[in-house]
């Protein structure tokens, strides 16, 4: 059989490109590598990988909690990615010098993408944050941001809210189906006769005589073969260059990761209760970062070393998240490279230092401050456009294309789901008209 695409990977750029092409009658094929997590357990499958980079530490850094640590990149292998375990935050991602259009980025290679974050809003329920649905620790981040003149405004979020019954646990994924993920979009695409295989590993894409070649390996490392007129790749910026690179495409592939750095600062305040509020429903915006109210779990020890007794109950957190240099390398082992430039630890140095001041403001007893290690939750930049895809999105090889982070060649800094979308979006119109010229 010859599909008309195939798709590899499920998540945001994956599932809407099957999306949109399945419901105009080709014939799709979606491979997953990962397998279909139950929603409420997405969590305990998050993977991590180590982020290898030199601090660089001059004097003082060594004075912060998260420069203690190595640095980890967390992501989630299965159909739909990670938009099952994502906050459910509708940035408009991709901007340049932080001030310009949301798409800023991709207009300098000339493709523009305003109809279709517009319509990726729409399909997503994009809505900012309702002023009824903001917690009480929420709100009193938000009034002292305000008071130490750090302008805050409403996360916008793809978010059923008449759905949402403000459980704080976006990031097991929502049985109430009030927060959007891939996963409904990959079932939209079977309804409209799109195939899907999960439990699959993609090896290499070839041509074929006039069509493409794809390459798998099953769970039991049995070799398996499809064939496609186009293929998509959306296996996100770890996995897509080692396919790449398999297929003979080598130039500037695996270069240029970014991570979207971030660290979690928080302390003491007895029974706040913010892990039970909708997380980072609001954030302040300052520049190449934000900062935005985020429980996370890996306080609670911490501050509990700090010799208090808290439960997760006790814990505020803000989340300080940076668009780090786009200089780390994904090797042929895949294993991560990525130094830390004094430009990054400064954003975090100076985004720690507003967080402590929000967190006294409202209470927080300045002992008990901590922060979690850095992480990543955003790599891309693999296979940036310009670099490795044009503006089309397509490779060095013919009907092969790209729609995931990998092609975007600058860290955001934020949240990259609605950017992706709008891709997926912009690379099925360009294939339904190729298709149908």
């Amino acid at each position: 059989m010859i599909y008309d695409c195939i798709v590899v990977g499920t998540g945001s750029g994956g599932s809407t490109v099957a999306r949109e092409l399945s419901k105009k009658g080709l014939k799709i094929l979606m491979l997953e590598k990962g397998p279909s997590h139950r929603v409420g357990t997405s969590i305990n499958h998050i993977q991590s990988k180590k982020l290898s980079f030199n601090d660089g530490s001059e004097e003082g850094y060594q004075n912060y909690d998260f420069l203690n640590t190595p640095g980890e990149l967390i992501y989630l292998e299965g159909v739909g990615g990670t938009t099952m375990v994502s906050l459910a935050n509708a940035c408009y991602a991709c901007t340049s010098c932080y001030s310009k259009s949301a798409t800023a980025q991709f207009e300098v290679h000339d493709l523009e993408l305003f109809e279709e974050l517009m319509d990726a809003s729409k399909d997503l329920n994009v809505n900012s944050l309702p002023a009824e649905m903001m917690g009480p620790t929420t709100h009193k981040i938000w009034d002292a941001a305000g008071a130490l003149d750090y302008f805050m405004e409403p996360m916008p979020k793809f978010i059923d809210f008449q759905k949402c019954n403000k459980c704080g646990l976006c990031i097991n994924g929502c049985e109430r189906g009030a927060k959007w993920d891939a996963k409904q979009f990959v079932n939209e695409a079977i309804n409209a006769k799109a195939s899907l295989i999960i439990n699959l590993e993609v090896v290499r894409v070839k041509n074929d005589q006039e069509n493409l070649k794809v390459e798998a390996m099953d769970s039991n490392r049995n070799k398996k073969v499809f064939h496609a007129k186009k293929v998509i790749l959306s296996a996100g910026a770890l996995q897509t260059p080692h396919i790449l690179k398999n297929s003979g495409i080598r130039e500037g592939v695996g270069e240029g990761l970014f991570a979207d750095l971030f660290i979690t600062v928080g302390g003491y305040l007895k029974d706040c209760g913010l892990n039970t509020e909708i997380p980072m429903g609001v954030k302040s915006e300052f520049g190449p970062y934000f900062i935005t109210p985020h429980y996370s779990a890996q306080l609670v020890p911490l501050v509990n070393d700090k010799g208090f007794d808290a439960n997760p109950e006790d814990i505020v957190g803000l989340m300080v998240k940076i668009a780090d240099q786009a200089n780390g390398i994904v090797n042929d082992d895949g294993k991560i490279n990525k130094p830390l430039r004094f430009e990054d630890l400064n954003l975090l140095k100076e985004g720690y230092e507003k967080c402590v001041n929000i967190l006294t403001e409202i209470g927080v007893d300045p002992l008990s401050i901590v922060s979690t290690p850095i992480r990543g939750a955003h790599p891309g930049g693999t296979a940036a456009i310009g670099r490795v895809v044009d503006n089309n999105l397509e490779t060095e090889i013919k009907n092969l294309y790209i729609v995931d982070a990998s092609v975007i060649p600058q860290a955001p800094g934020r949240p990259p789901i609605l950017t992706l979308t709008a891709l997926a979006k912009r690379l099925a119109k360009n294939i339904i008209q190729d298709t149908s010229d």
